[in-house]
């Protein structure tokens, strides 16, 4: 869950902080805010921000120019727990494929971790990317390129529903996903094959960065 730090006690060592909808800010203390935390086999650490002092002085058309070129590596990151981009449809697809949820249970099924997490960032990602994409080219102008990039995330977003039957809520492969159609072979073989369609379409986008920033 999302937070913010609202205060301190005790010259620093309790923080006050603000979650979901609650009024008065819960204490806790600085190592525990900073704790690795166990989630289905993972581990991770509670990323804050703490704002400092200001710096420098960037105008809000540099900020929106180096956030753009600022996409390319990010689709490119791959490790050996994680990727991101094109790379990440396809480990999502080949999952499938490679019969993850074969031999699964239905207690041991979790929509939400196990596939829609996934959707939900399509989704979020192909929907609510474009207001930001035309307040970078109203600042920036020369970005005429962000028009196809806006264009091939809708496409996207078709890809993941709204599409005449084609998309992957029409075939049940969205948020109605369920451990029956991840077990059908023909069913989960259309869905991995969408799937894979918006990897391809992520790797239109970046060519599509790649080559835009080059001639900034």
């Amino acid at each position: 869950m999302r937070g913010m730090f609202v205060g301190y006690e005790d010259y620093g060592k309790t923080l006050l902080q603000l979650t979901g909808d609650i009024n008065e800010p819960e204490r806790i203390t600085i190592d525990k805010a900073t704790d690795a935390v166990q989630w289905h086999g993972y581990e991770y650490k509670s990323g804050w921000v703490f704002v400092g002092d200001k710096k420098e002085n960037i105008p809000l058309a540099e900020i929106y120019r180096r956030a753009i070129k600022n996409i390319i590596p990010l689709q490119g990151i791959k490790t050996d727990k994680y990727c991101f981009g094109s790379a990440a449809f396809r480990s999502w697809a080949q999952d499938i494929l490679n019969g993850k949820f074969v031999e699964m249970t239905a207690d041991k099924f979790d929509p939400w971790c196990d596939y829609t997490d996934y959707v939900c960032v399509l989704a979020t990602n192909s929907s609510c990317c474009h207001e930001f994409l035309k307040r970078a080219q109203k600042l920036n102008p020369d970005m005429t390129f962000l028009e196809e990039v806006s264009s091939l995330y809708l496409r996207m977003k078709r890809m993941w529903n709204d599409n005449n039957g084609e998309d992957l809520e029409a075939i049940g492969g969205g948020f109605n996903i369920t451990l029956e159609a991840l077990q059908n072979k023909e069913q989960c073989s259309k869905i991995a094959a969408k799937i894979l369609e918006c990897a391809d379409a992520m790797d239109e986008i970046v060519r599509v960065l790649t080559e835009g920033t080059a001639v900034l």
